[in-house]
Formats: structure tokens, sequence, C-alpha cells
């Protein structure tokens, strides 16, 4: 069993897009339970979820020359086994749709992979979040969270209310900066 201290992940997609195979395993081990997870609650199928965790990583190894590129790879890897799952969740409509059988169950699969999108996309802007300086932060949770004005934030924080809009739209500027570039892996 590795130990959480070994496990450096922009090391080893530094060396697993060089070719490094050991890394690749590494980065395997370390992925497949999360990954066969997402898969078998959304396809409901041990046999599918094992074909398409194959699939998955067949992919990230057949472009692993992007993989230092990649500045989140849970994302980029939760994106992959997302389109994988709905490829697959369509090749099964198809199939059902030609032999007759009732697609109601989908509906289910679909109510259950927007569920799993939209947690993502929260982890993904709390990642964003959690990139700024703290003050960024701090102002961007008065203002967007919580919902108060530049001049309330302003009062809470103890600073003027032009710097708060300095702040925020620095803040809303590189959040959105971030969100983009981890949606941008959704078309990969």
């Amino acid at each position: 069993m590795e130990c959480a201290n070994d496990y450096n992940e922009p090391a080893l997609l530094t060396m697993v897009a060089l070719g490094n195979e050991l890394a690749f395993l590494k980065l395997f081990n370390h992925n497949k339970g999360k990954v066969y997870t997402i898969l078998l609650t959304i396809t409901r199928s041990p046999v599918h979820a094992e074909e398409l965790l194959q699939d998955v990583f067949v992919v990230i190894w057949k472009r692993r020359e992007r993989l230092a590129e990649i500045s989140c790879f849970q994302s980029y890897l939760f994106i992959i086994t997302r389109n994988k799952a709905y490829k697959a969740l369509r090749q099964i409509a198809m199939e059902r749709l030609s032999t007759g059988e009732s697609g109601l169950e989908e509906l289910h699969h679909n109510e259950v992979m927007e569920t799993i999108i939209a947690s993502e996309r929260r982890r993904l802007l709390q990642q964003a979040i959690s990139s700024l300086s703290p003050q960024q932060q701090q102002v961007y949770q008065l203002v967007k969270v919580d919902g108060l004005s530049r001049e309330q934030s302003a009062h809470v924080m103890h600073i003027k209310p032009e710097t708060v809009k300095a702040h925020l739209a620095k803040a809303v500027k590189l959040v959105r900066e971030y969100c983009r570039a981890g949606l941008r892996l959704f078309t990969l």
C-alpha cells in the first residue's frame, strides 16, 4: 500500500507525459477506485464500469503528452470519465431501443450524472476561490456568496469601497479564468 506522501501528482504527470509506465501505473492505482465508483454509479453495472475504467485510462495514456500542461488533473480525469460514461449510456440506450426495451432507467442515470456534474462544478469553483489571495477570497465571499454590497463589505473589512471594488474585479477575473480553464477540459 502506498503512503499518501509517495503520491506527488504533478511529478507523476510529468513522468507519464514522458512515457514512464511505472508512473502511469501509480497514477492508475491512485485514481482507479474513485473513477470506478463514478462509473458504477452512472452505469449501475460492475461489468460496464470495469470496461469503462480501462477505457478512461487508455485515453489518458494516449493523450499523455498533454498531461504536463494540465493544471487540474482531477477535473481532467472526471471529464474523461463522464464523457466515457455518457457515451456508454447512449450506446446502451440505442441497443435498448433497437431491441424494444424501455428507457425509463436512463432518466435515473441522467439525474445521477447531473448531480455529479453539479458537484464537480462546485468543486471547481471552490478550487478557483481557494487560489485567490486572502483579501480577494474575503471580498468574493462577502459580495458574491453572502450578497453584501461593496460598501457593506468595505465596512466589514475596514477598508475603502474602492479597494473592495479593485479586489472584487481581480477576484472575479481570476475565478472566471480558472473556471474557464477547467470547463475547457469538458471538450477534450
